[in-house]
């Protein structure tokens, strides 16, 4: 039946497999990076099936171009392979920035990046995974194609590229409705009842999974409009907030009333002793509580959740800076376990409503990957992010200061 095909479109056929395989097992290494990543299963990649295109066109690539490099030194082979996984990568990057306006991946945090979109250590693991996959993956894969015949081949990729096109086309539509969903929750946030965003929300656990970096696209937008409704606010109270991260007391009845019970608990107290940013754990949390207060309330939202919420956040009983039994093994990060720990304290001590516990669980979002269900938890988050900026600022300026003393007593 396909006597007439010549070689090269018998090449062709045989790259559509190679781009299959290589496809399914950049998804397993996606899904096993993720799961370990996040504690829980995740489906990785853009696409709804078990595939991740990128590892497909880069292995595609490098065997393409192996050819040449067979006869090459060691040193050039390898420089092929940190650099051309590296370009598609960034690539492909750009492509998803353009169609989608979303940044799926982002670097910007890992040392020796260029625009978030690529960085050295990625480069580094590009140039591993095609080192073994050219000296010892791919012989193995190239004998297993050879095995079928060219009937056999060629039906396989044409089901193949007729089941990449449909999976890519719905995959596509569900990312645009994600960038439409995302748009509309970010615009609408605080004018969207619980239930809707949950709803939004619940949407996006996918995605989210997939390509964590876009939790923080999402809180820094969300951020932006979060500000924006209270920048009038802060102009009007700013004196009062400036007196909170200092540490002056706020005299508010209405809040002495909500928290007294947590401020008279001899557990919760404790939090006097532990060292935080520029005072204790007990100073922090009840500024970030009281501006909580003061910002739910100007929102209209749920003021008396959003400030037990926040006082609750960070109960844990250990320097975060020296950690180790009984609350947290040293082994163990802070930032990811701390939320676990203060819940788990908060229900022991006190009645906490679903609010106040999603405020506890999730006020290190973006760094944890699920983003916070209620609007009083962004409150929280937002409020803790400005009160320790402040904390680390005036830190930083007292260490200054305490320098320049003791040059000028020095002297």
């Amino acid at each position: 039946m396909f006597s007439y095909l010549s070689i090269y479109e018998i090449e062709i056929y045989k790259y559509i497999l190679f781009f299959t395989v290589y496809s399914l097992a950049g998804w397993v290494i996606e899904v096993i990076y993720r799961t370990i990543e996040q504690k829980r299963f995740i489906n990785a990649g853009f696409l709804f099936g078990t595939f991740v295109p990128v590892y497909g066109i880069v292995a595609c690539s490098i065997i393409a171009l192996n050819q040449f490099l067979k006869d090459e030194n060691l040193f050039v082979q390898i420089a092929v392979y940190v650099t051309l996984p590296t370009v598609i990568e960034f690539f492909v990057g750009i492509l998803g920035e353009v169609i989608f306006g979303l940044k799926l991946w982002d670097y910007t945090e890992n040392r020796f990046n260029l625009m978030g979109r690529i960085c050295l250590s990625f480069s580094i693991a590009w140039a591993i995974l095609t080192l073994v996959m050219i000296t010892v993956v791919h012989p193995l894969v190239y004998s297993w194609v050879g095995i079928f015949g060219e009937e056999t081949i060629a039906i396989s990729s044409a089901i193949i590229v007729l089941y990449f096109t449909v999976d890519a086309i719905f995959s596509t539509l569900f990312l645009m409705d994600f960038t439409r969903k995302m748009s509309n929750l970010i615009t609408d946030y605080f004018s969207l009842t619980h239930t809707e965003i949950e709803k939004i929300l619940s949407s996006f656990n996918r995605i989210l999974g997939a390509f964590p970096d876009l939790n923080k696209q999402l809180n820094e937008n969300i951020n932006k409009v979060l500000k924006g409704r209270v920048d009038i606010f802060f102009n009007t109270i700013n004196l009062k907030i400036n007196g909170i991260v200092q540490g002056r007391k706020p005299a508010e009845k209405e809040y002495d009333e909500i928290v007294r019970d947590i401020l008279e608990n001899d557990t919760f107290l404790k939090l006097q002793n532990y060292f935080h940013h520029d005072s204790s754990i007990l100073e922090h949390v009840k500024k970030v509580s009281y501006l909580s207060y003061r910002i739910a309330k100007f929102l209209k939202l749920d003021y008396r959740s959003a400030t037990r919420g926040a006082l609750l956040h960070d109960f844990f009983l250990y320097d975060w800076r020296n950690h180790s039994e009984p609350e947290l093994a040293k082994e163990k990060l802070h930032g990811f376990a701390h939320p676990k720990i203060a819940l788990k304290n908060a229900e022991e001590n006190f009645r906490i409503n679903e609010i106040e516990k999603d405020i506890i669980i999730k006020h290190m979002w973006p760094l944890t990957p699920r983003p916070p269900r209620y609007r009083e938890s962004f409150v929280v988050t937002f409020s803790d992010k400005y009160v320790s900026s402040k904390e680390l600022l005036l830190n930083i300026k007292r260490k200054a200061s305490n320098g320049a003393s003791n040059k000028r007593i020095s002297k």
